[in-house]
């Protein structure tokens, strides 16, 4: 049992005192007597006692590892910062437990290094990271213990409405976000359960927002772009050598940003480009033939770079959007239209997507070209179908316009069999034919009753000659 006092010292004078504050001594899950600072002694004893009960218990459970109740889960996650430490550093509390109570920009901080450590790219970090704070700095979350389904879900939903509302897809992104980082936290022991388990993602409208380049638009677009001017420090043939690697092997633009003259083999007998797996999206290895007219362009690009040296000096996401669309402009190409669909740099690999398939290649290598996860992912997003090409199809139904009145064959509602038909023998007579099921007593589709006027042969295959 945990003893309360107040502990007598030497002051500076060599005078005996009295300490300001009580003290609790109590034995730990090791059977080591420990001593912590409690309450002043003007706050009374009582609040001391209470303390040293707690410490009891929590003692008491650590030694048996029993399960800590409510009660003393919330008041380790309230304790004050060096009771906690202290008692961390003597094993009373497990350290995940106490990386609990501390204040979220703690924790942010945690998962920041956690998903570098994982390899992530910078881009996606800093995006995760915003999103997560904007939602605990809004929905007034302080520890993880103050996560709730309903404060997310609340937060999310206002953010719908009003000023600067956000759509379906962002939300999702914000709770996807969220997720993931809840889940890091249950995976630290720093929460006991992920409790956006239940909340389900805002239903989201799909709608195509970009659609591929024409053969001829694409021709258009790299004829003009290589004697175009200088745009974000690239001269318009290495932009337009970019557009041409772009297109021909659907890399993004961070993929292909991450090239270096090492990546290219195009002195063997088939040229081709590989993908280092920490560069890649899926974080996947790959590797692609390059045309044979590419790769002789490519020889001269990268002839004077150094094997580390960046194959294409491009510029961030955001301007190389930018660029393509400067480009575009210049060669007279729609960059977007009615139905709110625009084009960007990513339309290159849509263009890759939809050519390979239009060409007629297997689904499941277009699949491994584009390093898609699933199949349908590669059919339904990267895989366009042009008007042109819908009224080709539409062009190969039958016409309805002449058609000609012709009688309706038997259906077996008028006193005849279902299955009868009337065929011409090698002789030229007429003979009727029934067609079986597999119950040998042959019930007739209309009915459901044994035909009658017919003699089944043996094992009711076929009818008996009259």
């Amino acid at each position: 049992m945990a003893r309360v006092f107040i502990p007598t010292y030497t002051n500076r004078m060599g005078k005996r005192a009295k300490s300001p504050s009580f003290h609790v001594e109590f034995e730990d899950h090791l059977g080591i007597r420990r001593r912590v600072v409690a309450f002043p002694v003007t706050a009374g004893k009582a609040r001391s006692q209470a303390l040293g009960t707690k410490l009891d218990r929590l003692s008491a459970c650590r030694a048996v590892n029993d399960p800590l109740p409510a009660e003393l889960r919330g008041w380790i996650d309230s304790m004050q910062p060096k009771l906690r430490e202290k008692l961390v550093g003597w094993g009373v509390i497990d350290a995940p437990r106490a990386e609990r109570s501390k204040p979220m920009s703690y924790q942010l901080i945690g998962y920041l290094h956690a998903m570098k450590a994982k390899g992530n790219n910078p881009r996606h970090i800093r995006q995760t990271i915003r999103k997560i704070g904007s939602l605990v700095r809004a929905a007034g979350i302080r520890v993880p213990a103050d996560i709730t389904l309903r404060s997310v879900e609340a937060y999310l939903t206002g953010r719908h409405v009003g000023r600067g509302a956000i759509s379906a897809k962002t939300s999702n992104a914000y709770l996807v976000a969220f997720k993931g980082f809840c889940g890091w936290l249950v995976r630290t022991g720093r929460l006991s359960h992920n409790p956006l388990v239940d909340l389900k993602a805002t239903p989201v409208i799909e709608e195509e927002t970009r659609w591929p380049l024409s053969i001829d638009e694409m021709r258009t677009l790299l004829y003009g772009t290589a004697s175009g001017p200088v745009r974000f420090g690239m001269v318009g043939s290495k932009r337009s050598l970019l557009y041409r690697v772009a297109v021909e092997t659907g890399y993004r633009a961070g993929e292909l940003r991450s090239l270096t003259r090492a990546c290219f083999d195009l002195d063997g007998q088939t040229p081709t480009v590989r993908l280092l797996a920490g560069s890649s999206k899926g974080k996947r290895r790959s590797s692609i033939p390059l045309r044979p007219d590419t790769a002789t362009l490519l020889r001269g690009h990268l002839a004077a770079k150094a094997p580390a040296a960046r194959a294409f000096d491009m510029p961030d996401s955001t301007h190389t959007a930018e660029m393509i669309r400067a480009d575009m402009i210049d060669a007279r190409i729609q960059i977007s239209d009615a139905l709110g669909r625009k084009r960007d740099f990513h339309n290159l690999r849509h263009t890759c997507g939809t050519w390979l398939a239009n060409a007629g290649v297997h689904p499941k290598v277009i699949q491994t070209i584009m390093r898609h996860s699933t199949f349908r992912l590669t059919m339904d997003c990267y895989a366009h179908a042009d008007r042109d090409q819908t009224t080709a199809a539409m062009g190969q139904l039958p016409s309805l316009s002449d058609a000609k009145s012709a009688p309706l064959a038997a259906t077996g509602t008028e006193g005849a069999c279902a299955g009868t038909r009337t065929n011409e023998d090698k002789h030229g007579q007429q003979r009727t034919e029934r067609s079986h099921s597999r119950n040998p007593r042959n019930y007739c589709c209309a009915k459901e009753k044994p035909c009658k006027d017919r003699a089944m042969g043996a094992a009711g295959f076929e009818p008996a000659e009259a």
